[in-house]
């Protein structure tokens, strides 16, 4: 969690994971909010298209998606957008950034899988966790959520999760480029793949 970020010496992205920890109750809270607001306009309740890796219910109501900002999200959850609009260094103008609520829901299961870069850190910052088997293996080794405690990992090591519950778990998810990262390799990474894009 926070604690941990803290003794890695990365004091800014500390303070802003123990700033989304402290708020969790009120996350939950704006969660389900908006899934229910969603509901009775008829809205699709998730802004996740499923690929092969997923069985089962995973919804996302997004924020950064393939990093770019989804301007929607700071009506629909501005206490969210607030906090995350905080944390230095949240990955955007990046094809593999993201920030969303995540609730995975009862049943649901993602494979093994790495991300496509070790260029970032994961946070997970648990709002829902059932009761039962709900969990993540993370390079072997089986993590657990508890509400108000942030996960922060790489997630270029093989992971997988699972929810074998009756209720969704839910969390924030927000992905932060790679805190050993200097400012001119940032925007380095962000130029090339710019160019990149523009030559597909």
């Amino acid at each position: 969690g926070s604690a941990g970020v803290a003794a890695a010496g990365w004091t800014k992205l500390a303070d802003a994971v123990r700033e989304v920890e402290a708020a969790a109750p009120e996350l939950l809270e704006e969660y389900d909010a908006a899934k229910a607001a969603r509901a009775a306009a008829g809205r699709a309740a998730s802004d996740y298209e499923g690929d092969e890796l997923h069985g089962g219910r995973w919804d996302w109501l997004a924020f950064v998606n393939r990093g770019v900002a989804e301007p929607g999200f700071r009506d629909e959850a501005p206490v969210a957008a607030a906090l995350l609009e905080r944390v230095p260094r949240l990955m955007t103008r990046a094809p593999f950034g993201h920030a969303f609520y995540s609730a995975l829901g009862a049943g649901a299961a993602i494979s093994p899988h790495t991300a496509a870069t070790n260029l970032r850190l994961r946070v997970h910052v648990p709002l829902r966790v059932p009761e039962g088997d709900v969990a993540m293996r993370l390079a072997g080794e089986v993590a657990r959520w508890t509400v108000g405690e942030a996960l922060v990992f790489d997630d270029a090591f093989v992971h997988e999760t699972w929810n074998r519950t009756a209720e969704d778990r839910v969390l924030l998810l927000f992905d932060v480029w790679h805190p050993e990262l200097g400012d001119d390799e940032i925007e380095a990474v962000v130029a090339m793949l710019a160019e990149a894009g523009r030559r597909q």
